[in-house]
């Protein structure tokens, strides 16, 4: 609440938060966020569930957009997704954007009893599911790997099947899923050269679908390794990037020293402060 409240007073557009459930003790699966391709957290790490906390912080907040940077969409039932969603959208007045991305632990999925090696199909299907349920009623859908009888859910998010649902992930198979089902694209740890190469791998894919780049979300998150300076913001505003979402170091910081971080940050980077009632 602290973070959220003191984030939309300095005139930041969001506030995010990542997602895992369960972290298992012991691991092979490789971290693509890291040299060493190791995990940078101990299984007991706190993790809130994102989209209760969202909701919490909805509460406390008016203007600012909520975002998940990524949800693990795989790892959940896409009905349960659309209704919790659609849920937070219809309470905090249509401010969510939800980023969702594959997955990368797969002992994780084994946790949730789910399959690790079809995830991006579901992905891509589950995404088509979220903006059936989202739109009007009755929905259906008939797919190769979800297929439901019609059914209503109601109340819908008040940004409807318009609700962005943004791709997180670098390869060819996300690109191509950003360009088939997504609202828009949201790479992690990237430097403002990477994302002009995947921007020109993904117009590709943008053309075969018939799509028009313009039509994209571009939220980048550089990661707590690139700090964020105006003419590093200029340069990936270059790009038509639409949002930037900054990394706070809260594993070795206290409350008070996040807080001091977030209002250096707006600082650096000019941010005009805004009066919430």
């Amino acid at each position: 609440m602290a973070v959220a409240t003191l984030a939309e007073s300095l005139g930041f557009a969001s506030v995010w938060v990542t997602d895992h459930i369960a972290i298992p003790e012991h691991t092979r699966s490789l971290y693509p966020y890291s040299a060493d391709r190791k995990a940078p957290w101990q299984p007991n790490i706190p993790y809130l569930d994102a989209l209760t906390v969202l909701g919490w912080v909805g509460a406390v907040t008016r203007t600012i957009r909520l975002g998940t940077s990524v949800l693990i969409l795989p790892l959940r039932p896409p009905l349960a997704v659309a209704k919790t969603v659609g849920t937070l959208d219809h309470l905090t007045g249509g401010r969510v954007v939800l980023g969702v991305g594959a997955g990368w632990l797969e002992e994780e999925f084994d946790l949730l009893g789910q399959p690790f090696h079809n995830r991006g199909r579901r992905m891509r299907e589950a995404i088509r599911i979220l903006k059936a349920c989202w739109g009007g009623d009755p929905v259906g859908f008939e797919g190769e790997l979800y297929r439901l009888a019609p059914f209503g859910m109601d109340p819908k998010p008040p940004q409807g099947a318009r609700l962005p649902i943004l791709s997180g992930g670098e390869s060819d198979a996300a690109l191509r899923r950003v360009a088939e089902v997504c609202d828009g694209w949201h790479p992690l740890n990237v430097t403002p050269d990477q994302v002009a190469e995947g921007l020109e791998r993904l117009r590709g894919f943008m053309a075969g679908a018939r799509r028009s780049m313009a039509d994209l979300w571009l939220i980048v998150r550089p990661g707590r390794n690139i700090p964020l300076t105006p003419d590093l913001a200029d340069r990936y505003g270059a790009l038509g990037v639409r949002m930037l979402v900054a990394d706070v170091d809260y594993r070795s910081s206290t409350l008070p020293e996040a807080l001091v971080h977030i209002a250096r940050l707006a600082k650096t980077l000019r941010l005009s402060p805004v009066a919430v009632s």
